[in-house]
Parts: structure tokens; sequence; C-alpha cells
């Protein structure tokens, strides 16, 4: 803390400004102590001090030197020093109230300035004591880490110790498991593999012979719908000539109808047993093509039922190999804290083994570091409380008053 020599207001070592007046503080409470003494020494002292100083050394009994002028000087020395002594601890005399009220706006920029220099040192603070806290905790770390590398032995470590060497032994186990899980995952993939693919082929080649049914099929449909177009046409000019046949009256027409007749008779005969053929074929190949169809669903569904199963063994496995790491990254955060505990009950214990003295002394300078850096930010919300508050809203209200009444005279002047 940080005495101001105008008000003798206590303000904190950050502080560049008092925060009860608001004048500037000095640089430190030695220097300005040594200032007073000097100034005081400096005073010129009245004949009044040096006769009454005179009298008094003259009235006291003692040796014959003590009335020297020696002695003589020096006493005028001291009750001048005593005199601004006196001077210094009488009270000041009382401010006006129209000074106090200009110091109140001047105040607000002490204010803030303070809040803005606490703001950033408390910032500063804050990171030096989290990095001093990350830097203990890796300090305990290799504490504990020396402990178990040199094999310390003490009371207070065994439990710490059993539990850390199970923990280990359960990392191990994982790490184990893992690797065995990963090797089932490879060969049941490889084996699940070569099923889907040979359900594949199989499921490719019922399809193409599906495809081919489908084909043959369109074809054998078409040429019978071309056959009975054909015999329907047949048909039908066999009906106009026999409807001809009966109203014609000549030899020669009536024979030349008879012959188109026959004729048309033949060609309808070679129709009606292609159509005939077609429909016996388009029945053959429309079971041949259900069949085709049923089996390429089938392997279908077969492969569906093999890539189904491929994926939830890939799934099941997966969830046993990452439980398996689960379990191992468990194990060494277990390990990382027993390795930290144990550097902290060693920290604690401080058991006395030559490779531990470099990190209890790393300890311990930053246990000092994050208590110093404590202390300091406690300071500063300490020193919250010793700010003027009254003096502010004066500042405050005066110079938003002002700005006012500035504001008035310029709307006023510029209407």
């Amino acid at each position: 803390m940080r005495s101001c020599r105008h008000c003798a207001h206590e303000n904190a070592d950050h502080l560049a400004f008092c925060s009860q007046c608001g004048r500037k503080l000095g640089k430190t409470d030695g220097a300005l102590a040594g200032l007073t003494e000097v100034a005081a020494a400096r005073r010129p002292i009245t004949a009044s001090d040096g006769a009454a100083y005179t009298r008094t050394v003259l009235a006291t009994p003692g040796p014959a030197l003590l009335t020297s002028r020696a002695t003589v000087a020096g006493g005028r020395k001291f009750s001048g020093r005593l005199s601004a002594a006196v001077a210094a601890e009488a009270p000041a005399p009382p401010r006006s109230r129209v000074r106090w009220l200009g110091e109140s706006i001047g105040y607000i920029y002490v204010y803030l300035r303070s809040k803005l220099d606490a703001g950033e040192r408390r910032r500063r603070l804050l990171e030096e004591r989290t990095g001093a806290e990350a830097l203990l905790a890796g300090a305990l770390n290799e504490v504990g880490m020396t402990v178990l590398r040199e094999g310390v032995q003490h009371a207070d470590l065994t439990g710490l110790l059993e539990a850390i060497g199970r923990a280990h032994a359960r990392r191990e186990s994982a790490a184990a498991d893992t690797a065995t899980s990963e090797s089932l995952q490879q060969t049941e993939g490889a084996r699940l593999g070569t099923h889907q693919a040979a359900a594949e082929a199989e499921w490719q080649a019922a399809d193409n012979a599906s495809r081919e049914s489908d084909q043959i099929l369109r074809a054998a449909t078409a040429d019978r719908k071309t056959a009975g177009a054909r015999l329907a046409r047949v048909e039908a000019e066999r009906a106009r000539i026999a409807r001809d046949a009966l109203t014609t009256t000549g030899d020669a027409q009536s024979a030349h109808l008879a012959h188109a007749d026959a004729g048309l008779a033949t060609e309808q005969r070679a129709l009606e047993a292609q159509v005939d053929g077609l429909d016996a074929q388009l029945d053959d190949l429309r079971e041949k093509d259900a069949a085709f169809r049923d089996a390429a669903a089938a392997a279908k569904s077969k492969l569906d039922q093999i890539v189904a199963g491929r994926r939830q063994a890939a799934s099941a496995m997966a969830a046993s190999i990452a439980g398996r790491q689960r379990d191992r990254v468990d194990a060494e955060r277990e390990i990382a804290d027993l390795t930290a505990q144990i550097g902290r009950v060693t920290a604690d214990i401080r058991p006395p083994h030559a490779t531990l003295l470099s990190g209890y002394q790393n300890i311990d300078r930053l246990s000092e570091v994050i208590a110093d850096r404590t202390a300091q930010l406690a300071a500063i919300e300490q020193a919250r409380s010793h700010y003027d508050h009254r003096k502010l809203v004066a500042g405050l209200g005066l110079l938003t008053c002002m700005l006012v009444g500035i504001g008035a005279a310029l709307w006023a002047v510029l209407r």
C-alpha cells in the first residue's frame, strides 16, 4: 500500500493517482520520508527555537562539553527537524467547496485510469498465476514419475504405488485385447468379403439369365403379334372373296376368285400353325422367365442378407475395439492422475532422496509465485472499496450539467 502525501489515504501499489483526492502519488513512501527529512533539515531555524533548546540543554545536568558550540548547533538541527515533524502532523487546512467540486471532475479521469490499470494488472496476474499453476502441475507430475522411476518407497506411498500397478496391468490387458479384436476383425472381414463376392457373382449370373429370358420373350411376343396380324388380314381377305363370289355371275371371274381363295386358305393354315407354335413357345418362355426372375430375386435377397450381416459384424467388432480402446484410455488417465497424486503426496512428506531435491525447490518456487499472485489479486479486489464514490458522482453530475449547459447555449445561439 502507498500513502498519499496530500491526504494520507492508503492506496494500492499499482495506482498512479490517489483514489481519495485524485492527486498524483509519489514513487515510494521511503523516498517521501527522505524528502521530508531533507526539507526539515534545510528549514531555517529561528532564534526562539535555538534559545529554547539552549535553555533546556543548560538546565540538564551533565558534562561541560554539552554546552559547546557543536552541541548547540546539533540541538538547533534537531529542534528544526522536530518542528518540521510537528508541522507535518498538524491537520491540513480545510479546502473550499468550489475547489472540491473542481477536483471531482478530474477525479473521473483518475477513476477511469485506475480502473483500466487495475484491469490490465489483473489480467496479467491471472495469466501469470495460470501459467504457474500449469507449471506446478507439471512439476508434481515430474516428481511422481521420478518416484516411480527411482523406486522411492514410503509408507504413505504404498497404496498409491499398488493402485498405479493395477492401472498399468489394466492398460496392458486392454492393449492386448485391442490387438486381438483387430486381428479377429480382419479375419472375419475377409471371410464375409469372400461370401459377399460369391453371392454377388451368383446374383449377377441369375440377373443376366433373367435379362436374356426377357429379351427372348419380347422377341417371341413380337413375332406372335406379327403372325396374328397377318392371319387376321388373310381371314379378312377370304371373307371378302367369299362375298364377291356370291355376287359374281361370270365363270372366269368365279374361277379367279376360287383360285385366290385357295391360295389364301393355304397361307391361313400356315399362319395358324405358326401362331399355335408361337403360343406354345410363349407359354414356355413365360414359365422360364418367371423361374429366372425368382432365382434372381433369391440371389439378391441372399446378397442383401450377407451385406447386412457383414455390416452388423463390422459394427460389433468396431464397438468391441472402441470399448477396449476406451478402457485403455481410462487406464492411462488413471495412471496420469495417480502419478500426479503421488507427486503431491511426495511434495507433502518430502522423502530424503537426492533426485527429488530439485523437484522440491521447483515446487516451492512455483507455490510462492502462485501465493504472491493471489495476494496481489486480492489487494486489487480490495482496492475497489477505496474509491470516493461521492466525489465521483459529484464529478459526473457536474460534468453532465456543464455539457447540458453548453448544449443549451449552442442551441440558443444557433437557433
